[in-house]
């Protein structure tokens, strides 16, 4: 007899599915063991399937129900685990009576079960498993997103990626892109000779790049701390203490934007290399790429949207200001800061007052230039002002000794002949603060310890960073940054 508590909406699936767990709660059948015999995955069941059927050997499979197509006394489902899908034929005559009743009153999709059984073919040639036995493995109290419409909404996904997975099986494709692609880097970098390293991810000072850090509290030390921007000053320190070859696939954290390109917290790989410069690096970019690329995706050239990205060796190279006089028709070592900033007002850029002059040229080159370039490009020698970090051009001490390799209007890799002069570095420090007090949040960190370690002496080096989700963007033909972060940033709904 139904009692006023078990009296609930036929349309609550949520509390149907309650009561089913209770039921099997009462049948002391556990909804959710501990254990499972599961001997086979579903993946080696298929390959074997001929084996099995002629041996009648006994397997046990394991997985989630994704479809369930009950008739009277008996029933076809087909359930998945991680290596694939299978069907499995559930025939009261097979498990029993009791047990066909206690399947059939309590098990609903995405219930994940344990099927021990033999391999038989239907008569329309489907491989199956003959189930001897079936045992709930857990109870799923919410169901799947409906197979037919699918999880389309993209807030949705982002916040909900176990249901994206689910829902969109396809969109496993980025992330098994991505983890072929940090596998592939790791091993190009192991095989020349680098040692991977860890390195700060809580820091006292927020160095190594022009980005607003995070802020936080240590309570038992009482001092702030800030969440890295990039591993660089730490990475320079190891090769100061003789190191000559390291690299760290970092997480890093910058407060800033969110857009398709930037999510606040990210994965690159910087790595430096003593005895090197910023020209030697061009080249061995161009091999790495090179090899990454084809090692991927099986081709130098990839598709990205409507363009065809092509990989081929040498890149141009071109020098930031000849490219940015070039579009500006100025000369801009003869242009004032405050004429710099009226060609930006006409530009509609959002300028702001504490925006510096290496600040001013970074955007107007990203409207100007950057924008334009879809092929893999070389931009050299940068401003003073915007590389705080690098070595001093000898003939032109107004800029450095800096690339940025651009592929389809983005920054994917940022390199240095790195400032080894601690004099200089310090003078550079000063200027950050100068900016830092005038209000612009990404100047870098002043980071005295740095400069210490500086005067010990640091050999001539070469450094790079390199944005991993980026190229993971460009390798899988992705738009939105967040395809490619298992996940992403979000605002919390309630805020």
């Amino acid at each position: 007899m139904t009692t006023k508590k078990e009296e609930i909406s036929i349309n609550d699936e949520y509390q149907q599915r309650l009561l089913k767990l209770k039921r099997l709660e009462k049948l002391e059948a556990s909804p959710y063991p501990a254990k499972t015999d599961k001997n086979t995955a579903v993946e080696e069941f298929l390959a074997d399937f001929t084996k099995l059927v002629n041996s009648e050997k006994k397997v046990v499979l394991a997985g989630r129900i994704r479809s369930l197509r009950l008739q009277g006394g008996s029933c076809f489902l087909h359930f998945e685990d991680e290596s694939g899908r299978v069907q499995a034929f559930i025939r009261k005559d097979n498990i029993g009576v009791e047990d066909y009743q206690i399947f059939k009153e309590n098990i609903d999709l995405g219930d994940f079960v344990e099927i021990s059984g033999t391999a038989f073919e239907t008569k329309t040639k489907e491989p199956t498993i003959l189930a001897a036995k079936i045992k709930i493995l857990s109870k799923a109290l919410l169901p799947l997103p409906d197979k037919h419409s699918g999880l389309k909404d993209a807030d949705l996904r982002f916040r909900k990626r176990y249901l994206d997975l689910l829902a969109n099986p396809e969109v496993k494709q980025a992330f098994t892109l991505r983890s072929k692609i940090i596998k592939s880097i790791r091993d190009y970098f192991d095989q020349e000779g680098f040692v991977e390293v860890d390195t700060p991810i809580l820091q006292t000072v927020a160095g190594g790049a022009t980005a607003a850090p995070f802020t936080t509290h240590h309570n038992a030390l009482d001092i702030d701390l800030y969440l890295r921007v990039a591993p660089e000053l730490y990475l320079k320190r190891l090769i100061i203490g003789g190191y000559e070859k390291v690299y760290e696939i970092a997480r890093c954290f910058r407060n800033e934007g969110i857009d398709h390109q930037h999510n606040p917290e990210f994965t690159q790989i910087e790595f430096y290399w003593a005895y090197k410069d910023y020209e030697f690096l061009m080249k061995f970019m161009e091999d790495f790429f090179s090899s990454l690329v084809k090692k991927v995706t099986g081709s130098l050239k990839v598709k990205n949207g409507d363009d065809m990205i092509d990989f081929t060796t040498p890149y141009p190279r071109v020098d930031f200001k000849e490219a940015l006089d070039k579009e500006l028709k100025i000369d801009i070592d003869q242009t004032s800061d405050k004429e710099l900033v009226e060609i930006a007002k006409k530009s509609k850029l959002p300028v702001d007052k504490s925006w510096g002059r290496g600040k001013l040229l970074d955007e107007l080159y990203k409207k100007f230039v950057r924008a334009k370039l879809i092929q893999p490009t070389f931009i050299i020698n940068h401003p003073l002002e915007l590389s705080p970090l690098s070595k001093k051009l000898a003939d032109r001490p107004n800029y450095v000794e800096r690339f940025q390799l651009v592929i389809k209007t983005a920054e994917v890799c940022n390199a240095f002949s790195e400032l080894n002069d601690p004099i200089d570095q310090e003078e550079r420090f000063k200027e950050q603060k100068r900016l830092r007090a005038a209000g612009d949040e990404e100047a870098q960190g002043a980071d005295q310890d740095f400069v210490e370690a500086l005067k010990h002496g640091m050999p001539p080096t070469a450094g790079l960073g390199m944005g991993i989700d980026r190229l993971v963007m460009l390798l899988g033909d992705v738009e939105n940054i967040k395809e490619v972060i298992l996940f992403p940033t979000m605002k919390p709904k309630e805020k």
